[in-house]
């Protein structure tokens, strides 16, 4: 039992610093917007998210998904939106003939 659990410790601590490497290179990616303030509260967020990255992970992923889901549906309205004049077109098309 002490074996499962040092292995379980073990893990959960080497996925810290993986975490915070890949979340701290998206936020160099995207922090033009940002002042000196925003990008030290940003970095202090990467940090505890990263510590607590058992409960932080899931509600990312799950927006993550939740923005997935909505481009999606974008996608779809758009592609929709693109085929209702052609189809409307050759409607009048074949009326016509």
């Amino acid at each position: 039992m002490q074996v499962l659990l040092l292995i379980g410790g073990l893990f959960y601590v080497a996925v810290i610093p993986v975490l915070f490497i890949s979340w701290l290179e998206f936020f160099h990616h995207d922090r033009d917007n940002l002042t000196q303030q925003e990008q030290r509260i940003s970095i202090v967020m990467i940090a505890i998210a990263s510590v607590f990255w058992v409960i932080a992970l899931p509600f990312a992923y799950l927006e993550l998904l939740d923005k997935f889901k909505r481009s999606s549906r974008a996608a779809k309205l758009y592609q929709q939106m693109l085929e209702a004049p052609k189809s409307q077109s050759d409607e009048i098309q074949l009326s016509n003939h």
